[in-house]
């Protein structure tokens, strides 16, 4: 991991020194009467990306085979406790992107399950804040930390017609009778995705981990399928069951 995190410290080096030096020439072209609205075009594309740019990782396994214990080893090891809860629920954990952007406070943003019978992805949500619910953190508080990370795994009790229409319960899957309890209630999870905004140095080069609940929330989550993992740099296949 050192070698890891002192890769990711060049190549943030290396990026600033390219925004740094695109701003000295933005600033010679405009001296020279050189700066017009093509240049400007560019000189903008040009910073979003470098900006913009990041790594991303994506975890997927089934559940309960090590992924957030890793997450938590790698990111949260400095707490000495976990912080990145996980579940054993099938439907009971939201896929969950870890990031720094330092233009907001370090926070936990988390959407409604419900969104899910709205004809819009996950992508379509981002950029509308009152779609979400926001959950503060203070990184120098570890209690404060596991506190704010329990709303991850959030579950609500709805009847099993609810969970049908949110994709989350098929009669004929052959284990869909264990997801039921003894009043016929489905526990699903009470949010469809989380991103948590926290300020660990690999985050801030640019990482950014997908943590997926298990290789059913594959099928049952279209927005993992045809966009999120898709769009990952690197994707890591943890051990399946024997």
């Amino acid at each position: 991991m050192t070698t890891l995190a002192l890769q990711f410290e060049q190549y943030g080096a290396w990026r600033t020194g390219v925004l740094n030096s695109l701003a000295e020439f933005r600033s010679w072209l405009q001296q020279h009467d050189l700066y017009d609205a093509q240049a400007d075009e560019r000189v903008q594309r040009i910073q979003g990306v470098l900006k913009s740019d990041r790594l991303k990782v994506a975890f997927i396994a089934e559940f309960s085979r090590g992924k957030s214990e890793l997450i938590n080893a790698i990111f949260f090891a400095d707490y000495g406790r976990r912080i990145l809860p996980s579940s054993a629920g099938r439907t009971t954990m939201c896929p969950t992107e870890l990031r720094y952007d330092e233009a907001e406070a370090p926070c936990i943003r988390l959407l409604p399950i419900e969104t899910r019978l709205q004809e819009a992805s996950t992508a379509d949500f981002l950029d509308v804040d009152a779609h979400w619910h926001t959950v503060p953190l203070d990184p120098s508080s570890p209690d404060g930390m596991l506190d704010a990370f329990r709303h991850v795994v959030e579950t609500n009790h709805v009847t099993r017609e609810t969970a049908e229409s949110l994709g989350l319960y098929n009669e004929n899957d052959p284990d869909a009778a264990y997801a039921l309890d003894a009043d016929g209630m489905v526990e699903i999870s009470r949010w469809r995705h989380a991103v948590i905004n926290f300020p660990h140095p690999l985050l801030r080069q640019g990482l950014v981990i997908l943590d997926t609940p298990g290789l059913n929330a594959i099928g049952t989550e279209p927005e993992l399928t045809l966009r999120l993992i898709p769009d990952a740099h690197v994707v890591v296949f943890g051990p399946t069951p024997a």
